[in-house]
């Protein structure tokens, strides 16, 4: 991930599908322009400086009062519904408002677009097929048309948003409207998805886990730390991919430009060589190391935002205030190699 031979490029939408999707990725670009996702320096650099404000350390932490706020409510209706599931009510709807407040995103439009998120984030499967890869970029348009609109009235009537800032910018700095729509896009998509995906996990990891969810309960002084460990245990994102930039010789083979890597973070995130007894949830575990918000100038860009989300919620769940949590039911895994998480998560919240 850090290794300059390796970077970001087109190649990785629809690589499985090579030539036969090469076309409508071509147009997709033309349209929309380039994401940080997929850029490199200094391009990746511009684009990332134009929010990089948005995300820092202090400002999530003036976030944290609002994110209580949120995830009280949520909580408070969720403990009102046994059986209920974790997901849709609580899991999806707190980063989706949340990332929603930061953007500006009315909250008349928040639920209506969850769907189409789901169906263009899944660009990012390797096996998704041709359907997939078509009803994806139709989302992705779809999006898009409303993100332009979003983007025009906020020029015209600026809030104390990031899309305002964002349509307001001087001139010399500002981005162009596809660059606009394309990074309005991929903050919006991936300031839920990810972030609803580790919550279901470390719920679930901690239902066969007794001892774990005790330990929390015990010492709620816990929870950051064990944030940090269910990213290692049970990443939210399970693969990343890098395109070859130039020749390069690399644990043994020889890689062309070009040429598509598969980095497994699952596997990484359990490796022996970075954790003691790796296959195993500890969240008393200090400092846990892991690469589940990548590494080098891809660093996931709001891992703090979901750090934070993620520790108001674990430290209200399994305080005093909700003395049992408990399944409700079969989970079910959502489909997909490089995305982890739940379709649908039940269980029974119990409030003191």
């Amino acid at each position: 991930m850090r290794h300059r031979g390796f970077g970001k490029g087109d190649e990785q939408l629809g690589f499985a599908m090579a030539a036969e999707v090469g076309e409508e990725v071509r147009k997709a670009r033309e349209r929309y322009g380039r994401t940080m996702l997929i850029t490199n320096p200094p391009e990746h650099t511009r684009l990332r400086r134009a929010v990089s404000n948005a995300f820092t350390t202090r400002h999530v932490e003036e976030l944290r009062p609002q994110i209580a706020r949120r995830a009280d409510e949520l909580l408070a209706e969720l403990a009102g519904r046994p059986g209920a599931d974790f997901l849709e009510g609580l899991a999806l709807p707190l980063p989706v408002n949340v990332i929603s407040d930061l953007l500006g995103v009315p909250e008349e439009n928040r639920g209506t677009f969850t769907a189409q998120v789901r169906r263009m984030m899944s660009l990012m499967e390797p096996d998704e097929g041709m359907d997939g890869f078509r009803a994806a970029m139709k989302a992705r348009e779809e999006l898009g048309d409303y993100f332009g609109e979003l983007l025009e009235d906020k020029s015209a009537r600026p809030g104390d948003d990031l899309l305002s800032r964002l349509a307001t910018a001087p001139e010399d700095v500002r981005l162009t409207r596809d660059e606009m729509i394309s990074t309005a896009l991929l903050l919006f998509t991936a300031g839920f998805v990810t972030t609803t995906n580790l919550l279901g996990n470390a719920v679930h990891a901690l239902f066969s886990r007794p001892d774990q969810e005790a330990a929390l309960r015990a010492d709620p002084g816990l929870v950051p730390s064990a944030v940090d460990e269910f990213l290692r245990f049970d990443s939210p994102v399970q693969i990343d991919l890098r395109a070859v930039l130039e020749e390069t010789e690399f644990a043994g083979a020889r890689m062309l430009p070009g040429q598509v890597v598969v980095t497994v973070i699952g596997a990484a995130n359990h490796d022996p060589a970075i954790a003691e007894r790796p296959d195993e949830l500890d969240v008393t575990r200090n400092a846990p190391v892991h690469l589940s918000f990548a590494s080098g100038v891809h660093f996931c860009l709001g891992a703090h935002l979901a750090r934070v989300e993620a520790q108001v919620v674990l430290e209200r769940l399994y305080s005093a205030a909700y003395p049992s949590l408990e399944p409700a039911g079969e989970p079910v895994r959502s489909a997909g190699l490089a995305l982890r998480g739940f379709a649908r998560l039940p269980v029974t919240l119990t409030r003191a």
